[in-house]
């Protein structure tokens, strides 16, 4: 065998392991959060005009249209909150079958506790009138990123977060900053499940 081929298959299984790490650590990742959310109280029921629960999210929503963001409401029973977290994951990437890691599409924050909904197509100007805020997605923007899915039927999970105080974050946050001070603020949740191929 020549050194040119052993270097080739040396390179291939250094990938192959480093690709086995990645889906080893994404999993245990999800599991973490599924646990953590386990210990919450889940009562806030979310729902889109834009799509049905656990239904085809629609092409005007996707890379392959406008990459428009749903229309979102939410309702909570005895709601105390103060603000309100919206979180959009695609926990599928970069396919169903062999996830490596998550990927953000929408983190809004400090919404007001005396908002249930957002329209179909939120800008940042809307948001800021709106008084909340927008942390960066997976790939640095403050935007709604659309299902751009590479390969399989990904799901998008919505998840509502009412908090018992507003949030205080310097900077522009992402993901693991919204939810690492949410940690002891969460009074209740609620999900909506949305698919795209």
């Amino acid at each position: 065998m020549g050194i040119v081929t052993r270097i080739l298959l040396g390179l291939i299984l250094l990938f192959g392991i480093f690709l086995v790490v990645m889906q080893y650590r994404a999993s245990g990742q999800r599991e973490d959060e599924k646990a953590y959310l386990a210990t919450l109280r889940k009562n806030i029921t979310v729902l889109s005009s834009s799509f049905p629960p656990n239904g085809d999210m629609p092409i005007r929503c996707s890379c392959r249209g406008k990459e428009i963001s749903p229309a979102l409401t939410w309702e909570e029973q005895q709601s105390n909150a103060q603000s309100y977290a919206v979180i959009v994951t695609d926990y599928d990437v970069p396919t169903p079958m062999f996830s490596l890691f998550d990927f953000s599409h929408w983190v809004l924050y400090n919404i007001p506790a005396s908002v249930h909904g957002l329209p179909e197509g939120l800008t940042m100007e809307q948001m800021q009138l709106l008084g909340g805020k927008i942390g960066r997605n997976s790939a640095g923007t403050l935007t709604f990123i659309g299902p751009c899915p590479s390969a399989g039927r990904h799901a998008y999970v919505f998840r509502v977060y009412a908090l018992d105080k507003p949030l205080t974050l310097t900077g522009t946050p992402v993901k693991s900053n919204v939810q690492e001070a949410m940690k002891g603020h969460i009074l209740s949740y609620g999900e909506l499940r949305g698919y795209f191929e």
